[in-house]
């Protein structure tokens, strides 16, 4: 019996001392702790800076003009020089001779034919083509005007890739050019996984960005200096809230980058003095608990943030109408109560007008004092105390065949027709969604229309009257559920109606938003330019490539394809400018992470890169390979040298989350990157007492930081 309780008790301390001896092994963080041999096997992150790259990629372009003798009889032709755009291409040779050169991209027929004037040339001549054909020989014909009746043309073939695979269809319903407003349009998709492009009137494409995670999801507008401006590429929050704006050209080039910490999604326009009026958030949204509720002013010189218009202090942020924008999300952490689509200038009343679709409302501030001015909206659900003081500023309808606008976008100031200095003309897209402040009042999506519709304001009086509607009378057709835009077209006095967001199963209309944003749901749009009495004059159905691709359009706009002085510059002349503030991550001192990997958690990377000083990530927290609604994670940065680091990640919905880490904080040594997370997949869908479950585990990557 001894020599059993003897052998018991050392088996006892032999199991006691290995615990104690694991413990501390655990405790030690010796099995998190990276190696050289396990740093050996992950790869680093790779630099990239969009500036730098297309700075070094114009020494490429030169070096390789340089290298031989062109002349305008024999030209160096190089296609996408930046690899932005497919269907551009530069022109470059030598001339002792100042001309002014002209470009011509021979279409299909008169109307589809582009033709431009550079700037006067001599020595280097960079001449820009751009709307050529994709998957076809171009035609472009140059003439160099030397004075005197000395010209010389040149004809060029210039050979294009057809469209990618995944290309969203563009289909010609009817085109009357001759009755069209100018130009060629401009289709801004919403979503990453289609392309933002230039149609012409045959319906056939002109030009794309290759980078589908920029210019998406929001206005892309013509400055008044010829150049464009765009959303960035680098997510602040999935779908369309970015970090940055680009200024750019049609060739692909990136003058200047503004980094906003607020982000900017949904609208931006220039102001008189040149500054950014972008529709935002605070720049604490995940602090806040809400988002797509701040309007910004971005200053143009410096690309600092020089006001804000924070919206929970100006209207009822409680107000709750029935609407489809929400995710199937119990209990979200960040609400968009607001989700605020445009923000305009109105300069004769020192106004800004915003427009939020989840509260069917179009809101007039003065620009200086946010006090409200009016509001156009149905006049249902301000019966709540927090709601009540609103009552004050709704407008009276006045007229015959008047009805509200419900879930619209972009609202835009109208010329003056009437010359009454008391009123004002807005013209917007009214999706007409549920078209009811109530659950039990809503029409069917089959049973709907979305339409254009002007509206005149008299702010003196507060009251508003209907003018002008398309869309009514086509029924479901025209139904879409979100997205859209409507714009009155100066030249011809049409308006061009982007009906963006058609959701459907089959052929029948429906309200499943989330199912359009995460391509489960087929999303299709259908944009039409009608005259003054209602003819359509240019109607594009836009439809999925395979069917498991959106072909949603955010915005339609018709513009100029070429604007000279966006291409009043040289290769190799200046880089591309960088403004304004990262947004960089919280790091969080308060956070230990295990010292050992448990769980069957994993990411996959989208996007992971080093500019600078900044280590930038975007990816999706995975259980089992398969992503869930809800979840989340932070980033480790562990060193071989035992330095731990923790931070923050922006979060969104099916397992996205985005991060931009400032490196500057981090002692030097090398990393490797963990990730600390968790998701909800006991399929409740609630952020806040879901069921989560956690895992702790090591990416393949690492990052070295040189002392």
């Amino acid at each position: 019996m001894r020599k059993l309780i003897k052998t018991a008790l050392i088996c006892l301390a032999v199991i006691i001392t290995l615990a104690a001896a694991g413990f501390a092994v655990i405790r030690s963080g010796v099995l998190v702790r990276p190696t050289e041999k396990s740093l050996a096997r992950l790869t680093e992150v790779p630099e990239y800076d969009i500036l730098t790259a297309q700075f070094e990629r114009e020494a490429e372009i030169l070096a390789d003009y340089n290298a031989a003798e062109y002349s305008f009889g024999d030209p160096y032709v190089i296609l996408d020089p930046y690899g932005m755009n497919p269907l551009s291409a530069l022109v470059m040779f030598e001339t002792d001779k100042p001309a002014d050169v002209s470009v011509m991209v021979q279409g299909d027929d008169e109307y589809s034919t582009f033709g431009y004037e550079a700037k006067r040339v001599s020595g280097r001549a960079e001449i820009p083509v751009i709307g050529l054909y994709a998957g076809r020989g171009n035609i472009v014909t140059l003439a160099a005007d030397y004075g005197g009746g000395d010209i010389e043309t040149k004809e060029l073939t210039i050979t294009t890739e057809p469209l990618p695979a995944d290309f969203q269809s563009y289909s010609l319903v009817t085109s009357q050019p001759a009755e069209m407003e100018p130009g060629i349009t401009l289709f801004i998709p919403c979503f990453e996984h289609s392309y933002t492009a230039l149609v012409d009137s045959n319906a056939e494409v002109r030009g794309y960005l290759t980078n589908t995670r920029m210019a998406h999801g929001t206005a892309v507008i013509r400055l008044e200096n010829g150049n464009y401006l765009a959303t960035g590429d680098e997510y602040r929050q999935l779908p369309y809230n970015m970090k940055s704006l680009f200024e750019f050209n049609w060739l692909g080039k990136i003058f200047k980058e503004y980094e906003v910490p607020n982000g900017v999604h949904h609208n931006i326009r220039e102001l008189p003095n040149g500054d950014f009026l972008c529709v935002s958030n605070n720049a604490y949204m995940f602090q806040t608990g809400t988002r797509e509720d701040v309007v910004i002013i971005v200053d143009r010189e410096t690309g600092g943030v020089k006001k804000e218009y924070d919206f929970r202090g100006i209207i009822d942020e409680t107000r709750d109408p029935y609407h489809h924008f929400h995710p199937d999300v119990k209990n979200v952490l960040n609400i968009d109560w607001m989700h605020t689509n445009t923000a305009i200038y109105d300069e004769t009343g020192n106004a800004i007008i915003v427009s939020s679709p989840t509260q069917s409302q179009v809101i007039s501030i003065n620009a200086d004092t946010s006090e409200i001015n009016w509001i156009l909206g149905p006049r249902e659900g301000y019966d709540s105390e927090a709601a009540r003081f609103l009552k004050q500023y709704l407008l009276t309808p006045v007229g015959a065949g008047f009805e509200w606008q419900w879930c619209q976008h972009e609202p835009e100031i109208l010329p003056d027709f009437d010359s009454d200095p008391d009123t004002i003309d807005l013209l917007l897209f009214d999706n007409g969604q549920s078209k009811s402040f109530t659950k039990e009042g809503a029409v069917l999506p089959e049973n709907n229309y979305s339409r254009g519709v002007q509206f005149r304001i008299n702010q003196r009086e507060k009251t508003v009257e209907q003018i002008w509607e398309y869309g009514k009378e086509r029924g479901s057709d025209m139904y879409a559920t979100f997205l859209g835009d409507a714009d009155y077209l100066p030249i011809t006095g049409n308006r061009l109606i982007d009906c963006g967001g058609q959701v459907r199963q089959g052929e029948t209309p429906t309200d499943d938003i989330l199912g359009g944003v995460f391509g489960t749901t087929a999303t299709r749009s259908r944009i039409v330019e009608v005259t003054e009495s209602g003819e359509a004059v240019f109607e594009v159905a836009v439809r999925e490539i395979p069917p498991d691709n959106s072909a949603e359009t955010y915005q339609a706009e018709r513009m100029p394809l070429y604007s000279a002085p966006s291409f009043d510059y040289r290769l190799g002349a200046a880089k591309g400018e960088r403004l304004g503030t990262d947004e960089v991550n919280r790091r969080l001192v308060d956070v230990t992470p295990p010292n050992f990997y448990i769980g069957k958690l994993s990411a996959e990377f989208r996007d992971i890169h080093r500019e600078g000083s900044r280590l930038i990530m975007d990816g999706m927290i995975l259980l089992n390979g398969e992503t869930y609604m809800v979840g989340g994670g932070q980033v480790v940065l562990r060193g071989k040298s035992g330095n731990v680091y923790v931070y923050a990640t922006n979060t969104a919905i099916n397992g996205f989350f985005f991060a931009s880490i400032d490196l500057n904080e981090i002692q030097a040594d090398e990393y490797s990157i963990d990730i600390m997370g968790a998701v909800v997949a006991d399929g409740s869908n609630d952020a806040l007492y879901g069921k989560r479950t956690q895992g702790y585990f090591r990416t393949e990557y690492k990052i070295t930081k040189a002392s």
